[in-house]
């Protein structure tokens, strides 16, 4: 059965290492699952246009076999947020941002560790500043997270063909 691609949303502060280290792992497991109907992005509330990632955030990505270099930050756009289906952000912040920003949103905005089934309602704090040793956390809290939810992006791609009628984000 075909299913509907869904367009997964990341958003941190400035789009140079959390959310574009999020966009890549997920999109490095898609790969390693064969899974291509998630289509996945990054972008930031207060991101200058197209920055590279952070050193950093370069350095912790390459030791797990997965190059963002090609990453440009991207400012949030309202435009962003209504085409995408589901948008998880890093900071309360930035969920209430979005909300203010596009009020039909909620509903499709989470913070990131809570979305989905066993998730918990803290946020993933901002490594930039940090030393190299945070960075490391950051992208295996990161990495953690993205494993745990992976399960109801998918079930999210079956509820949208009426396969399911499970709510992933509750």
């Amino acid at each position: 059965m075909d299913h509907k691609t869904i367009h997964v949303l990341f958003v941190c502060t400035g789009n140079s290492c959390r959310s574009p280290m999020a966009e890549w792992i997920l999109k490095d497991l898609l790969n390693q699952h064969g899974i291509e109907n998630i289509l996945v992005e990054s972008a930031g509330t207060m991101a200058p246009q197209n920055r590279l990632p952070t050193n950093y955030a370069l350095m912790i990505m390459v030791e797990r076999g997965i190059d963002i270099s090609l990453h440009r930050s991207k400012i949030l756009t309202k435009q962003m947020i209504e085409k995408a289906d589901l948008i998880l952000v890093m900071e309360k912040a930035h969920q209430l941002f979005i909300e203010e920003l596009v009020p039909l949103s909620k509903g499709k905005v989470f913070l990131l560790k809570s979305y989905g089934s066993g998730g918990s309602d803290q946020d993933i704090q901002d490594p930039i500043g940090r030393d190299l040793e945070f960075y490391r956390h950051c992208r295996e809290e990161l990495e953690r997270e993205i494993v745990r939810v992976l399960p109801d992006m998918i079930r999210l791609i079956s509820a949208d063909n009426g396969d399911s009628d499970s709510e992933t984000g509750k």
